[in-house]
């Protein structure tokens, strides 16, 4: 009977195994490129991307991914770039010449049930040369000949949409990506048009097709698959935040505000806030209101915890707080030079953080220059501190001499995300100005620009300088 019972046990315990087996949770992306001589390939999706060795030995890759949605992603190889269509648990698999490897000249192949839609991604990317040629040429025509170019191009891509045997649900997406890219061409016709002919009071017509009616910011699939619409939401969110915004308010909490009240959609709430985030904390005015609202505002656990990152660092060069020493950095006209060498001479120092390889830096050197001879004799020194690396060295020294560049010029021999000075401003972008008291505190970590007149001067006044 005991045997009976343990047999009859074992029989549900290999009953139970087979019922247990994992069920896929991944996807096997592969291929093979000829004459492809990098290191790696990159698969990007809607806030994913990851790295997949390439062996230059054998001319493939491969690599388990697991995606955090189903959709449309990105195989980048180099400067040449397809676009995908993955699923969770569908195997792909890419074949192709990287010197023939131009969608217009695509030789390969895709393998897997998602290859019927990948291979259409090839023919829609082919209509935009065939019927639009350039975005140039396109953006240039006359308001009648744009609209009925956008017109066959729209008709083109959804009448192979239709044709293609695409599944449906895809279809369905895809349908609205077309439309998505036709709203935004039009959307971007007049800015565009005006730089591309020089015509600066260019106004598009009152019949011209409103690119914004009726227009939905609240839904996550869209954002989520289409590039064309999440451009479209930050174009009309950006746009009605500086209509809200008052002179002399702050635009960044400004922002956060228009988008809090007008995406309900937690998906695209979520990523606009932080992809606004990231970078704004570093700019805004109001730091401390700035962060309170984005995590009153903000539902997503990882952004909160990168943003709060990010405001730890930034509320010790906040307004008022004594500013980091930097030590040591070579000074043009001979020597070392660190903050402590600056202060305790009764001025203000007004820094400009620059490189050589920065055109906007390049941009406001003269109105810098212009602002120095100003201020010359006052309580006020112009320091600019180089975050170029070692190797431009030379180019540093060159690039004073060409441009005449006064003032206190310092090299720190380091890139700005190297430099543990710069890192503590979280300096996102070039040039950055900061303005320090006689006594070595913040003024303001975000200073005007000289190209801010009017803004800077106003500043100067209000200290006594």
């Amino acid at each position: 009977m005991k045997r009976i019972v343990l047999l009859a046990l074992i029989g549900v315990t290999i009953v139970s195994c087979k019922k247990e087996k994992p069920v896929k949770d991944y996807l096997i992306l592969s291929g093979k490129i000829e004459n492809y001589k990098k290191r790696d390939v990159t698969i990007e999706g809607f806030r994913f991307s990851k790295k997949i060795k390439f062996d230059k030995k054998t001319g493939t890759f491969s690599d388990t991914l697991r995606v955090n949605r189903d959709g449309y992603y990105t195989l980048r190889t180099n400067k040449k770039y397809f676009n995908l269509y993955l699923n969770d648990t569908v195997d792909t698999e890419i074949v192709f010449d990287y010197k023939k490897g131009d969608p217009s000249n695509f030789t390969g192949k895709f393998e897997g049930t998602n290859a019927n839609i990948n291979n259409y991604f090839l023919k829609k990317r082919n209509k935009f040369p065939e019927i639009l040629v350039n975005a140039n040429e396109l953006f240039s025509l006359e308001e009648e000949d744009f609209l009925d170019r956008m017109d066959q191009y729209k008709d083109a891509l959804t009448d192979l949409s239709i044709s293609s045997n695409l599944p449906a649900e895809f279809l369905k997406s895809e349908v609205k990506n077309i439309d998505y890219e036709y709203l935004r061409n039009l959307s971007n016709y007049q800015d565009f048009h005006i730089t591309l002919s020089g015509d600066e009071d260019f106004v598009v017509s009152e019949d011209f097709p409103d690119p914004t009616e009726d227009f939905n910011f609240s839904s996550g699939d869209d954002y989520a698959n289409s590039y064309s619409y999440r451009k479209m939401v930050f174009k009309l969110l950006n746009s009605k935040a500086k209509e809200k915004n008052k002179e002399g308010e702050d635009f960044y909490l400004t922002y956060l505000e228009t988008v809090q009240t007008e995406v309900n959609d937690t998906i695209a709430k979520n990523d606009l806030l932080f992809e606004s985030a990231k970078n704004s904390i570093t700019y805004t005015d109001n730091l401390k209101e700035f962060y309170n609202k984005f995590m009153a505002y903000s539902t997503n656990k990882d952004h909160k915890e990168e943003v709060s990152k990010s405001y730890n660092i930034l509320k010790t060069t906040a307004k008022g707080q004594p500013a980091p020493k930097f030590n040591d950095f070579e000074n043009y006209n001979g020597g070392t030079t660190s903050l402590d060498d600056l202060l305790g001479k009764g001025k203000y120092l007004y820094i400009d953080v620059w490189a050589t390889w920065c055109a906007f830096c390049k941009k406001e050197i003269p109105l810098l220059k212009r602002l120095e001879e100003e201020y010359h004799g006052k309580n006020i020194e112009f320091v600019s501190i180089s975050v170029d690396d070692k190797k431009q060295h030379d180019k540093w020294r060159q690039t004073i001499v060409d441009r005449e560049m006064t003032g206190v010029q310092l090299f720190s021999g380091k890139k700005q995300d190297d430099l543990e000075w710069a890192q503590k401003f979280l300096i996102k972008g070039l040039p950055k100005f900061i303005l320090i008291d006689p006594d070595g505190n913040i003024v303001n970590p975000n200073a005007p620009a000289p190209s801010q007149g009017e803004k800077l001067i106003g500043i100067f006044d209000d200290l006594g300088i």
